[in-house]
């Protein structure tokens, strides 16, 4: 029995009349289906669902029902659910929602009286690959549809199949009079005989892909130039098919013809001698084959700082009687020259910058400046500036040979520099104080012609100090004010400010600037260089030279000066270490170094508590040998806690509370080291080192602490105590014992007292000691040997 039902829309649907099916049957039915399948009462929740649905939806059973179907299933509404019911064979077509990739179902239902209620019995089958296709075939339509180039269709009688809209307007024919014609309505009998040949070379598999290039007729009784590509593929009974893809080339050869038109111009720009000769062929190659109107080539006069019409096409709006050059306030043709950007204007205007040569302009066609010849344009553009390089390049050659006297003068002024270079290096190993130094650097220097005069000076915080100077001029230092007070100070006060080197190579730039150069001048100096005399970060000096000529410090000269600004701070640092070594007398210094930076005080922040360090050892490079006392703490504990420190290379224990710890890089055992002084007492709290340290009786102790604060910030000295030692009277057994030793002996011989080897009972053997160093036990003992050999001999010889 039929009857009239609603959908969702409110349509009347006709449908079958319902199945009396158990509930229990149903239920069986859905979970010995091969396909999808669901059972949803009126309201179309779920209320039974197989294992295939359950995977197409990736959703349990369990959860699955009690679900509403159209969460799952879109589509699946009740009105259509209700007309399908009445249609045998129809489906209602859905995606599935509930997976990531886009799923499609098609869905039959049947409906069922069910224990006094109604349902719905769907089964479903997966159509996604259907959908895909068919959304697939949908976009080449489209893509055929949009495509700017023909597309056609042949069959293997010559027939045209298909075209598409592009096909139509290349052509001039409609579509409906090219499908179904024959190929001989657009081409001569030799093109489709060449067509016939290439498509039997396809179908043979001797080629991918055909391309022609030939003419077709068109509706007007004309023809247009294409380029053909095109494919085979075969059908039933040996049939095949043709599928092709026509462009029009008519642009492209006319492009073509103009790009050769431009090589033969940049041939005769190859020729040009003069920057004149390159303005007068671009300007006849673009009116005569770019066929651009009011075409002005300007070129830049550097001197007068004009753009000058140099040439000019036919219809140039001036001529070569009326040449009226451009400056600043040249408006649009002066602002693409300092902008070198070009610019084109609804007027038709265009403007290319020729970079540093001149600037480029011209008026377009009526119809306006199409891309292909925007393109031209610019390559004329661009060829311009290669020809008027080259000129520039070669009126540049005819001074090469002063060039090169000059490169010859400069290797003469290297080969003198460096023999005085080398004069200085001997100064700085013989010198014994620092002031020697200061004055033989400047002495050597100033004896040369090349150097007007020299001084060096010592860094304060007012300004430079002079401590030594020579040369012609030295009235010049009471001239010229060394503070850092004001902007533009003279060299040495910028590099005292910078830390870096100071190259001045023409003092009369900005003459009015600074009243430093307005005095150099007045001496005939007429360049300058200025170095720091540094070492690790510490700032010694500053050393300055001038020169009576401009240009004079190249590179290469500011190199060696770099260099020698090093050489000389390494060399006074040697001496100030030497003069701060202890003797008969010391200067005891109490300091603390707050921060956390110091590794020996990452070490107690570690370990939360206070730890000693009894010794140091310095090694190979940035490697420094630490033995440190940790009172509280298990060995395992305290190891691993100071091998997790980035710094540290390895850690071993050596006692019930002392450590070896090698460390790389910088500490504050080896600043204070490094500069001459020996270490007495070091204490690591978590947020400071207290450190007392000894310094030679009349060392500098201010130079100390700022050379300590170059490293660390806010190095503060809480103590200064004068001592005196008990040595014997050729000097310190300690400084001869090292000048005896060699590196190696006495690394061997600190590492054994620091780490209890001396001890009684020892607290270590020998050959912990070589593991350490990492060497043999024998030549620990044949080390030890003669130190201590060369040691009695000090304190038991006489003399």
């Amino acid at each position: 029995m039929e009857k009239s039902v609603s959908d969702s829309s409110g349509e009347r649907t006709t449908t079958t009349e319902t199945s009396q099916t158990p509930r229990a049957f149903l239920d069986s039915l859905v979970t010995r289906l091969p396909e999808p399948a669901v059972v949803v009462d009126t309201e179309l929740r779920v209320l039974a669902a197989n294992e295939h649905l359950c995977s197409l939806v990736e959703t349990p059973a369990e959860t699955l029902v009690g679900r509403s179907l159209p969460n799952l299933f879109p589509a699946a509404t009740r009105g259509r659910i209700e007309a399908n019911c009445a249609q045998t064979g129809a489906y209602v077509t859905t995606c599935c929602q509930t997976v990531e990739d886009d799923r499609w179902v098609d869905l039959a239902f049947e409906r069922h009286e069910s224990e006094g209620e109604t349902v719905y019995l769907g089964i479903g089958h997966d159509v996604t690959e259907r959908q895909e296709r068919e959304r697939t075939l949908e976009a080449y339509e489209r893509i055929v549809e949009t495509i700017e180039d023909g597309v056609y269709t042949l069959d293997d009688t010559a027939t045209i199949r298909t075209v598409n809209d592009a096909m139509a307007s290349i052509t001039g024919y409609d579509r409906e009079t090219l499908v179904g014609a024959d190929a001989s309505l657009l081409a001569d009998e030799s093109t489709i005989d060449r067509a016939a040949t290439l498509s039997k070379q396809l179908r043979d598999g001797e080629l991918d892909v055909a391309t022609m290039t030939t003419e077709l007729q068109t509706a007007d009784a004309g023809t247009v130039p294409v380029e053909t590509r095109f494919s085979t593929h075969s059908l039933e009974d040996d049939h095949y098919r043709q599928v092709g893809v026509v462009r029009d080339v008519s642009d492209r050869q006319q492009f073509a013809r103009m790009l050769a038109s431009l090589h033969d111009s940049t041939r005769q720009l190859l020729r040009a001698e003069t920057k004149d000769e390159v303005a007068t062929v671009i300007a006849e190659t673009a009116a005569d084959v770019l066929d651009l109107s009011g075409v002005t080539v300007y070129l830049f006069d550097r001197c007068e700082n004009l753009l000058r019409p140099s040439a000019v096409g036919p219809d140039a709006a001036v001529d070569e009687t009326d040449l009226s050059a451009v400056g600043p306030d040249g408006g649009l043709v002066w602002d693409v020259f300092v902008d070198d950007e070009g610019a084109t204007l609804g007027t038709g205007a265009i403007y290319r910058s020729l970079t540093d040569h001149g600037v480029f302009y011209a008026q377009t066609p009526s119809d306006g400046l199409d891309e292909r010849t925007r393109e031209l344009v610019d390559l004329l553009a661009s060829s311009a500036e290669a020809a008027l390089a080259r000129v520039d390049r070669e009126t540049a050659l005819r001074e090469r040979e002063e060039e090169r006297r000059q490169q010859n003068e400069e290797l003469r002024q290297l080969k003198e520099v460096n023999a005085i270079i080398r004069r200085v290096d001997r100064v700085l190993v013989e010198a014994d104080t620092c002031e020697a130094i200061e004055q033989a650097v400047c002495d050597e220097l100033a004896a040369s012609k090349w150097f007007s005069f020299v001084w060096l000076g010592r860094s304060t915080e007012d300004g430079v100090d002079p401590r030594a100077w020579a040369g012609r001029s030295s009235s010049y230092l009471d001239a010229v004010s060394q503070s850092t007070a004001g902007d533009d100070g003279p060299p040495a006060v910028q590099t005292a400010q910078s830390g870096t080197t100071t190259l001045v190579p023409c003092i009369t730039d900005d003459l009015r600037r600074g009243h430093w150069r307005t005095e150099a001048i007045s001496r005939d100096f007429r360049s300058a260089i200025s170095v720091p005399l540094a070492y690790d970060d510490y700032l010694y000096g500053v050393l300055t030279v001038y020169a009576d000529r401009t240009e004079h410090f190249g590179e290469t000269l500011e190199s060696v000066f770099a260099e020698l600004g090093e050489s000389i701070a390494n060399a006074m640092r040697e001496i100030e270490s030497r003069q701060r070594r202890p003797g008969d007398g010391v200067v005891e210094l109490a300091l603390s170094v707050p921060g956390s930076k110091p590794f020996t005080t990452q070490v107690a922040r570690r370990l939360d508590q206070r730890i000693t360090c009894e010794g140091v050892v310095p090694g190979e490079a940035d490697a420094t040998r630490l033995f440190v006392r940790v009172p509280d703490g298990e060995p395992a504990t305290v190891t691993e806690a100071i091998a997790g420190i980035r710094q540290v290379q390895s850690v071993s224990p050596v006692s019930e509370d002392l450590y070896e710890v090698v460390v790389e890089g910088e500490t504050v055992v080896r600043a204070v080291t490094d500069q001459g002084a020996r270490l007495g007492d070091l204490e690591a709290r978590p947020d400071r080192v207290d450190v007392v340290v000894h310094l030679a009786a009349g060392a500098d102790v201010r130079t100390f602490v700022e050379q300590l604060e170059s490293r660390y910030d806010d190095v503060q000295l809480n103590a200064r105590r004068e001592k005196t030692t008990r040595q014997p009277n050729h000097g310190s057994v300690r400084a001869v014992l090292e000048e005896r030793l060699t590196d190696r002996q006495l690394e061997v011989l600190q590492t054994a007292y620091l780490s209890g080897f001396f001890d009684w009972p020892r607290e270590t053997t020998g050959e912990e000691v070589a593991s350490m160093l990492d060497i043999t036990q024998p030549t620990v003992n044949r080390h030890l040997r003669v130190s201590e050999r060369k040691l009695l001999e000090l304190v038991l010889e006489d003399g």
